[in-house]
């Protein structure tokens, strides 16, 4: 008893020091929207090395010493049941375990984990304190409820009574309480081996509504907490002799944060400024960007404006006009496409590389599974989520399956994922970016072939991107002898090729340059208006133009996002014109890159996105109307031969005819029931 009064002695003396005893007063004044004191861990261990050595071999005992000591402190604010927390941070280093090295060990310790929040269960009440009734002589009996199952008294507090059984609950004292889980981080991780995961369990107000957004699905945490163990009951209900670990959460730091989040200084925002002045602030950004591959500047271009970002627009309907910048890069091998995905997944807070060819769609989006603490239906956040308001890098684009990829359709236009599944109806935020790039399926890009033949895209899906870039291997003297010069000083002197801008100051910058709301100017909506409608009349008047549709309004949605980004960079409240050209010179580029049409010189976009050009259509309309007229003329089985002739007279080349027939009959337009033979099914 003695040295536990001790402990409460030195505790009181502790929280009466001038740094912590106004932290109890300003609690006190906000009380009880405010009952947390946060304490530095260094501090204690400074002043009372045995009070440290208690809290973290003893941790529940020792904070109940800490609470009974601050109730001591005679605050000059009366405040009625006041009851202040005691959260702990900046633990010793000894005491920070990886997830995977958590122990038996590690029980009823203190200890700090770092972790990726995988998914959270809803809040739900928990008894904090519970109050039981004698049945024979009305005693009450107040129990504190310190463990996951109920604690109850053993037998009646009254001396004279001393009765044992069961006794009545009459009152419970409630918390909020929540379950998590938390999945280690992949630096912590070695090659092949599935990341660990960890319950934790988080009371009162560390689950108020302002703390929940720290404990997020994709959050990255810091948690300080007591270590305990559940048992882990068979599928008959008998309990075994295996147990579980959960963590009792004390504190929460959030160690990663939104481009938004980022803590700017004065210094911070003064250098911003300045910087934003410089006449070459576009150049020296770009430079910056992946600065390890040489050259891409159209698409490090496009990266830096999608890192920046539009402005989310909602109209009075509800119709929600996405600020979210997509971009995706299809090219030749070894051209470091994939270096370049992995450098803006590091670069952008909220960053998520994945593989195509290991992403599933419940993998990118959200999945619903069992919570095996709780019992209950639980949602599992995909990628898209996890990155919210950042960017996920897809590599391997092509690799994913159909169903797969239509699974980020909504979160690329709506930024948000609808589930409905387990009785679980609810829509999550995806406010994210998609950066994705393909490999073409016969390893190098053919500019005479359309982009649906070299890589398995649906239109729907290519069509979300707002930019579409190829990167090329292309042999040239002048171009070879600059990247090999750049590859090989990257090898050999690391430190050439260091960036002029950190990679810091890039986050800086760009998170301070997302708080611009830039409104578009006259002149520059009027260069986006006369840039699309040009655009669209290049072939108005070509009779042999075939429906050729350069850009559709997706583009120009796209110019707008674009001249808005191009706005923040300069930290202007304003597009201006300058801002529209860089926005439509990007769309221009994406467009020749892979809208142009080989055969006839002219931009199509549906060649790049609905994979049939519309000269090919055209084509195939012909062709299709050849064989319902033959077919009225010699009955359902048409020779190919006679559509050939036909088609020549029409002025279509056979080898041309025969490339369309062959693309009909993939598709199930017509088949071939013997040889030489043409049928509509």
């Amino acid at each position: 008893m003695g040295d536990m009064q001790d402990s409460i002695d030195k505790f009181e003396q502790f929280f009466k020091t001038k740094k912590y005893y106004g932290r109890l007063l300003e609690i006190a004044k906000e009380y009880p929207d405010k009952r947390s004191v946060l304490v530095d861990f260094a501090d204690i261990d400074k002043s009372f090395p045995d009070l440290a050595d208690d809290l973290l071999l003893n941790p529940e005992e020792a904070l109940r010493q800490a609470h009974d000591a601050i109730s001591e402190i005679d605050l000059p604010i009366d405040v009625e049941n006041l009851s202040i927390n005691i959260r702990l941070h900046n633990l010793p280093k000894a005491n920070t375990v990886v997830l995977r090295d958590i122990r038996s060990d590690h029980l009823d310790r203190l200890i700090s984990i770092e972790g990726i929040v995988k998914n959270a269960a809803e809040v739900r009440p928990k008894a904090l304190k519970v109050t039981f009734e004698c049945p024979e002589c009305k005693t009450n009996m107040v129990l504190p409820q310190f463990t996951k199952n109920m604690i109850s008294p053993s037998q009646c507090d009254n001396f004279e009574c001393a009765r044992r059984g069961r006794f009545k609950i009459i009152n419970e004292t409630l918390i909020d309480s929540q379950i998590l889980k938390v999945q280690e981080p992949p630096e912590s991780m070695f090659g092949g081996e599935q990341p660990s995961e960890l319950y934790v369990h988080l009371a009162d107000d560390l689950v108020s509504p302002s703390e929940r957004k720290k404990v997020m699905p994709g959050n990255r945490v810091q948690l300080v907490g007591s270590l305990k163990k559940v048992p882990i009951p068979s599928r008959s209900g008998v309990q075994t002799v295996n147990y579980d670990f959960y963590l009792e959460v004390n504190h929460v730091n959030p160690t990663e944060q939104e481009f938004e989040e980022i803590n700017l200084s004065d210094e911070d925002i003064e250098a911003i400024k300045k910087f934003s002045k410089d006449p070459k602030v576009y150049e020296k950004l770009i430079a910056s960007i992946a600065p390890s591959i040489k050259g891409n500047e159209p698409i490090k271009e496009g990266i830096l404006l999608q890192l920046v970002g539009g402005v989310r627009k909602q109209h009075p309907d509800g119709t929600i006009i996405r600020g979210n910048i997509h971009i995706f890069i299809v090219g030749d091998p070894a051209v470091g496409k994939s270096q370049i995905l992995r450098y803006v997944a590091g670069l952008a807070p909220k960053g998520r590389f994945v593989s195509g060819k290991k992403a599933s769609g419940v993998g990118l989006t959200a999945a619903v599974v069992r919570d095996e603490f709780s019992g209950g239906w639980t949602l599992e956040a995909g990628a898209l989520i996890l990155a919210n308001n950042g960017v996920v890098s897809v590599d391997e684009f092509d690799k994913m399956s159909d169903d797969d990829r239509s699974a980020m359709l909504e979160a690329m236009e709506q930024g948000t994922i609808s589930i409905a599944k387990a009785g679980i109806v609810t829509t999550l935020r995806a406010n994210t970016s998609v950066l994705a790039a393909a490999n073409p399926k016969y390893g190098r890009f053919d500019v005479y072939k359309p982009l649906y033949e070299q890589i398995d895209l649906s239109p729907v899906i290519l069509s979300r991107f707002d930019l579409k870039f190829t990167s090329r291997d292309l042999p040239g003297l002048e171009r070879d002898t600059d990247l090999s010069e750049h590859v090989l000083n990257a090898i050999i002197s690391p430190k050439t090729i260091e960036p002029e801008l950190s990679a810091e100051f890039i986050q800086k910058y760009i998170s301070y340059a997302r708080r611009v709301d830039p409104k578009m100017t006259e002149k520059a909506k009027e260069l986006i208006q006369h840039f699309y409608v040009s655009w669209r009349g290049k072939y108005r008047d070509d009779d042999d133009n075939g429906g050729v549709v350069p850009l559709t309004p997706r583009q120009l949605e796209a110019m707008v996002r674009l001249s808005e980004a191009s706005a923040r960079i300069r930290l202007a409240d304003k597009v201006s014109l300058n801002d529209a050209k860089r926005a439509t010179k990007l769309i221009e580029q994406s467009l020749r890159d892979l809208g142009t049409d080989p055969e006839t010189g002219k931009i199509d976009i549906d060649r790049m996105e609905a994979g049939t050009s519309s000269v090919q259509r055209s084509r195939i309309n012909t062709i299709l109307t050849i064989i319902d007229e033959l077919s009225k003329e010699h009955g359902p089985n048409i020779k190919i031969d006679d559509v050939l002739i036909e088609s020549a007279n029409r002025g279509l080349d056979n080898l041309k005819t025969l490339e369309l027939i062959s693309k009909l009959k993939s598709k199930g337009d017509l088949f071939e029931p013997r040889q030489g033979i043409l049928k509509k099914p």
